[in-house]
């Protein structure tokens, strides 16, 4: 552990009487900390972990309100998105942004980690990000949540069933399943089957709203149970001719 990641620990999450005076010595070191942070990108440390520990710093101050109104935002994490940093910065980056989505709702920041997972070039960038958003979900099921969208469903459903990636595929599988379970996500509406009867026009029909076509699919299997004799009884069943000898 770096001296600034002993520095993170001491972060209070709330500023009382007591801790007063030590938060004030943390926001004096911020400007050395973001200096520490340019520095290491022109005199690269070991894989970086310099800028890995300075963001992780940062981002303690973000989450318990403690840091400047001009740094209050997610762009110093996105940044550290791009290729060109090391691995090890892009992985920290990730991990920090999703607990920043976490926290504060941010729909934008989530489509950044979905743009990683969908175009990316680098493998490891690509199942970092899937494995970070399942193991802190955004989301429980049947969460009231302003990311539980249909858009997120049907994204997530499109790269599940059209990356080429198995690995990925099955990391994609597991978020999918920490985030819905194996219902219904509570986002999709409902079918609403009902019959509507006009009683001045003296008709009736059927309302059907059903799941929209890019999430709808249909099983393999459907059509064999269909034309199962078990499952159509009043199928007659063929005749066979005796075989002779």
């Amino acid at each position: 552990m770096s001296q600034i990641d002993g520095l993170t620990l001491t972060v209070p999450q709330k500023a009382d009487s007591k801790q007063e005076q030590n938060l004030k010595h943390i926001k004096m070191v911020l400007p050395k900390i973001i200096a520490m942070l340019n520095v290491d990108k022109k005199m690269p440390s070991y894989q970086q972990i310099v800028s890995s520990a300075c963001l992780r710093f940062i981002a303690k101050l973000i989450q318990y309100g403690h840091i400047m109104d001009n740094l209050k935002d997610s762009s110093i994490f996105s940044a550290h998105l791009k290729p060109g940093q090391s691995q090890h910065v892009r992985c920290t980056a990730i991990q920090l942004l999703t607990e920043f989505i976490k926290n504060e709702n941010s729909e934008r920041d989530l489509n950044t980690i979905l743009s990683l997972v969908e175009f990316d070039g680098s493998a490891m960038v690509r199942a970092h990000t899937v494995t970070q958003l399942y193991r802190l979900p955004l989301f429980h099921r049947h969460q009231d949540s302003f990311l539980n969208t249909l858009h997120l469903v049907q994204r997530l459903w499109r790269l599940l069933n059209e990356h080429l990636d198995f690995s990925l595929r099955c990391h994609l599988a597991q978020l999918f399943y920490t985030l819905y379970g194996k219902t219904t996500p509570s986002c999709i509406p409902s079918s609403n089957f009902g019959v509507v009867i006009d009683l001045k026009g003296q008709t009736a029909r059927s309302n059907v709203a059903g799941i929209p076509p890019s999430i709808r699919y249909s099983s393999p299997f459907d059509e064999k149970y269909s034309s199962d004799e078990g499952h159509n009884p009043e199928r007659k069943k063929k005749k066979h001719k005796p075989i002779n000898p």
